[in-house]
């Protein structure tokens, strides 16, 4: 502005002076004092318009230029087409890779939920002990207390945590289908602030058991199955053998889906059971009034849950409650893992960037005496170093074009590859990885930074170069661009140790963890799950009190398979915790009841998955609701309970002193239920014939592949349960591997990386050794005729340049560590500070390194004095 306002002045002036000459002029003629003026102006224009022409000269100044820099640089790169691909492809494989990790980034932690006011949804979890990290479901009674005393909220809402409902085929044209629904109470809608496309939403006099026969339908749901027939609401479908009114249907505005994709909603009819205060079984939601903090929240949550457990002795005593936003439940270890991508990216991104710099210096050292004829003609150094960061720009421009289409590719690519479909984020659902205009106008930054960012080196170079040196025959570069692209490999070395470190910690903690014994045998084992009758959700009698038997009858005579069986939840999917009192043993102090894992399964479960049976005996189907009551527990609740002393015949009170006595039959080995990271908790199993579960995984296992057996295994479960159709159909193996997709991706991310930056490094490496070599040929030469060997020269070559990477591979070890503190959260029983994959990596970074400076220098050995001296 300064530079335009002197100009602008000294241009006025000048017209100024102009006036009064040509007025003297005209009055030396003939004319008066004003008729001389007069005609000046005429002749020269006014001096206010000459000042307005001056501002819209300058205005379109700046274009001209840039438009007269971008065309010299589009030819420029057009010229050069082995170059420009170099440079292109490097770069749009690093702003590819970045565009790629921010997509997914932005379509899990960026989006906003579909809601209207987001920010102010919240999820409300009871707490248990010190601190509010055991988090924990809360109980129907507590949710009616909060949601009366509670002055924080516009609305509160609970729903279950979802299981499969089975729709018949009366009234259409498909086979019976099983799909996904939640219980949710009457406010549930409401607080999400949705509002049905057809019908209404649930009524408060619908919560209750007996009046809950209503159901509210997606909008897929209601399309795909009935033909999005409008006439359906008002009428009547049967879900589960029984008729429920639909009532509504949910509009279909982009993913909304809540909760494990579900595809209806039923009242939450609360039953026997939901009445008890300490029966955690549901998930509780809701929305700030407008003004109130999360701080504010927390505070008037934390002191109503504190009045109801000394008001109510038999709950938990440390029973607190905490509030959590809704968009950041559920991706915390997401965060964490996507953030660390990130990182790493970024490094390969710079390593791709000092590739680039590098051939910029090295196309610029080429051009030397082009820009010393430029400066020598009249151009400023700051025209050329300009000029030169436009080339950069273009560069850094087409490379995040070839970028962009990359990531649209690998985008989708990473989300089929990784089963991102199965990332169940709630108020979320994610079915692709769209390149939106948040990732458009990411990928853009990138690459205008990208491109200023590499060409800052050669702009740099050209305005200290000096003018003189390279218009005399046989110029030379300076040793201090030589220092400048030593200074760029330096650096290449370090960001790629960083990311090498980080990916060698993740593959040793993923080596580490499956290497952990499950507990059981996952090969050969199919499971599916079918959703039974159930009047007491989780407790009471079972539905179907002879499904094991029919299981064992109809699947388990097919040829082939070696044993049947099923279970409630299946290992590595996580499962209840209930509470009991061992009897025999001092009674625990009100609220402070022991828990432990709870399963409910059919005989033969054991034997089926492969878990070691250690004393007694499994479930058989004798133990049914006219036997006494009977468990299996598992190795760790054997020793925890009953350290000294054979735990068989032992027995417990199921959920306090005055709960159902069961007793020990068997013991079997520990299985990491939880996940092959966690430790192993004390767990007991009871009969289906004795316990209710509404949603059971059948479990076969085969002699061969499982999975050629799945038609024939639902074919005999539709033979008993026609209407109950069995989904979710996976291998054991599959869900043994998918418990540790948390940690895979990551590995597998991180390694893709990794290689790519030792490739890039090495590349650099052999660039700049290469371009050096040729630099310094005459020298190479003249030192070769006085006597020099050629392992001296291979020395002198190698030695710089490893000297250089020994700088970087020390800025690389300690920059590795801030990489590593951000991955300590992945990691399994490693160290964020591992000294053997620290010099591991090292080891193999210096190898490369090695190999790279040793090619070249290995040519310039090779070089005949005589040739390499002829020309001087």
């Amino acid at each position: 502005m300064f530079w335009r306002k002197r100009k602008q002045t000294d241009f006025v002036a000048e017209i100024e002076a102009h006036l009064e000459l040509e007025t003297e002029r005209l009055k030396e003629q003939g004319l008066n004092e004003e008729e001389a003026r007069m005609a000046a102006r005429r002749a020269f224009g006014n001096v206010t318009r000459a000042e307005e022409r001056f501002y819209e000269a300058g205005r379109w100044m700046w274009w001209d230029h840039l438009k007269q820099d971008l065309r010299f640089g589009l030819r420029t790169l057009r010229k050069n087409p082995g170059f420009t691909a170099a440079a292109v492809l490097t770069l749009a494989l690093g702003v590819g890779a970045n565009t790629t990790i921010f997509s997914l980034i932005n379509a899990t932690l960026l989006k906003p939920l579909p809601f209207p006011h987001p920010d102010r949804l919240v999820l409300v979890w009871e707490t248990s002990g010190k601190g509010h990290d055991n988090w924990n479901s809360v109980s129907a009674p507590n949710f009616w207390d909060f949601q009366l005393q509670s002055k924080s909220f516009e609305g509160i809402a609970i729903f279950d945590f979802g299981r499969g409902y089975n729709l018949s085929p009366a009234g259409t044209k498909q086979e019976a289908e099983q799909v996904s629904g939640l219980r949710a109470s009457a406010g549930f809608f409401s607080v999400l602030g949705v509002k049905p496309f057809l019908g209404r939403t649930f009524l408060p006099e619908e919560e209750t058991l007996g009046k809950d026969h209503e159901v509210i339908l997606s909008y897929g749901l209601w399309k795909r199955r009935y033909g999005g027939d409008p006439a359906l609401v008002g009428r009547t479908i049967t879900i589960d053998g029984q008729d429920f009114t639909v009532v509504g249907v949910m509009p279909r505005q982009p993913q909304w889906q809540f909760w494990n994709s579900s595809q209806l909603w039923v009242p939450i009819g609360y039953t026997k059971t939901d009445y008890e205060r300490d029966w955690n079984s549901f998930v509780a939601i809701g929305r700030l009034k407008p003004g109130v903090t999360m701080a504010q929240a927390r505070a008037e949550m934390g002191a109503i849950a504190n009045r109801l457990a000394q008001e109510y002795p038999t709950e938990d005593a440390d029973m607190g409650a905490w509030v959590v936003p809704l968009g950041e439940f559920g991706r915390e270890d997401l965060r964490t893992a996507l953030l660390a991508m990130f990182v790493a990216v970024g490094f390969v991104l710079l390593i791709a960037c000092v590739n680039v710099a590098n051939l910029m210096l090295a196309r610029g050292a080429t051009r030397q005496k082009e820009l010393a004829i430029r400066s020598a003609l009249g151009a400023g150094r700051v025209r050329i170093a300009r000029q030169l960061l436009t080339e950069s720009l273009l560069v850094g421009l087409l490379g995040g074009a070839a970028g962009l289409l990359l990531a649209t590719w690998s985008s989708q690519l990473l989300f089929n590859v990784f089963r991102l479909d199965h990332l169940h984020l709630p108020g979320q659902e994610l079915d692709s990885i769209p390149i939106d205009s948040r990732v458009f106008g990411f990928a853009l930054l990138v690459s205008c930074l990208t491109g200023v960012l590499f060409g800052l080196a050669p702009a740099f170079s050209a305005l200290r170069r000096d003018v003189n040196g390279p218009l005399k025959e046989g110029g030379r570069e300076s040793s201090q661009g030589s220092r400048l692209r030593h200074a760029l490999v330096a650096s290449e070395v370090a960001l790629a140790l960083v990311v090498l470190c980080g990916a060698g910690l993740m593959i040793k903690s993923l080596a580490r963890l499956l290497g952990v014994d499950p507990g059981l045998d996952p090969k050969n084992v199919l499971t599916m799950q079918m959703s039974l009758p159930q009047e007491e959700a989780y407790n009471g009698p079972p539905g179907l009190p002879q499904f094991c038997q029919d299981l064992d009858a109809h699947v388990g005579s097919i040829p082939g398979l070696t044993s049947v069986s099923a279970v409630g939840d299946l290992p590595f999917e996580g499962n209840d915790t209930r509470g009991f009192v061992v009897e025999g043993q001092p009674a625990p102090e009100p609220g402070h009841l022991p828990g432990a894992g709870y399963g409910v399964a059919c005989p033969d479960y054991f034997m089926t998955m492969g878990i070691p049976l250690l004393a007694g005996r499994e479930f058989a189907h004798a133990d049914t609701l006219s036997s006494p009551g009977v468990i299996v527990i598992n190795e760790t609740m054997a020793r925890r309970f009953w350290p000294k002393e054979n735990p068989i015949g032992r027995a417990i009170r199921f959920g306090g002193t005055s709960g159902p006595r069961l007793t020990v039959i068997g013991v079997v080995g520990d299985v990491r239920y939880l996940g092959l990271d966690a430790r192993v908790r004390p767990q007991f199993f009871r009969p289906y014939t004795q316990a209710a579960w509404p949603v059971m995984n059948v479990v076969v296992r085969a002699r061969t592949d499982p999975s050629t057996y799945t038609v024939v295994v639902k074919k005999a479960l539709a033979e008993f349960l026609p209407d109950r159709p069995a989904s979710g159909v996976e291998t054991m193996e599959d869900i043994v591997r998918d418990s540790t997709g948390s940690r895979r991706l990551p590995m597998l991310l991180l390694s893709g990386f990794a290689l790519f930056a030792l490739v890039l490094a090495a590349v650099g490496i052999a660039g700049v050794v290469g371009f050096s070599v040729t630099q310094r040929t005459r020298e190479i030469g003249l030192r070769m005729a006085l006597g020099a060997r050629a392992t001296g020269v291979l020395g002198l070559v190698v030695g710089r340049t490893m000297k250089w990477a020994l700088v970087g591979m020390v800025v690389g070890i300690t920059g590795s560590m801030g990489l590593a503190r951000l991955l300590s959260g992945l990691l399994y029983d490693v160290r964020p500070t591992d000294p053997r994959v620290l010099g591991a990596v090292t080891l193999l970074l210096a190898a490369i390194a090695l190999l790279a400076a040793y090619l070249p220098a290995r040519r310039a050995s090779k070089i005949d004095p005589i040739a390499a001296l002829r020309c001087e």
